[in-house]
């Protein structure tokens, strides 16, 4: 199972927040992350602050748990740094997130 998680620019620092539901792929999780960030940021910001905030997705394969990192802001500072850094067998991809090589197509 994956969780997705969306990364953002706010104030000048960069920020993780995970999605609440699990799903079953990779992508399905990033396009719900996407879809239900996008939506929220239309209700309560400006395109400009939008913009600003340069957002990045990914997804962490929790496999059969909920989670692979605490729950909360330590939780999530973890995450950061799992989106910031490229694990052996993983590749950041162009949209900015981190797809296992196993799982990409060539």
């Amino acid at each position: 199972m994956w969780r997705p998680y969306v990364v953002a620019n706010k104030h000048g620092k960069r920020q993780a927040m995970r999605g609440t539901k699990l799903h079953s792929s990779k992508k399905e999780a990033i396009s719900s992350m996407k879809k239900k960030n996008d939506s929220w940021m239309k209700l309560n910001y400006d395109d400009q602050f939008i913009s600003k905030a340069g957002f990045e997705y990914g997804a962490i394969d929790v496999g059969n748990k909920k989670y692979k990192y605490k729950q909360g802001k330590e939780g999530n500072k973890k995450v950061l740094k799992f989106h910031d850094s490229i694990p052996k067998g993983y590749h950041k991809m162009p949209d900015g997130s981190i797809m296992k090589d196993s799982d990409m197509k060539y």
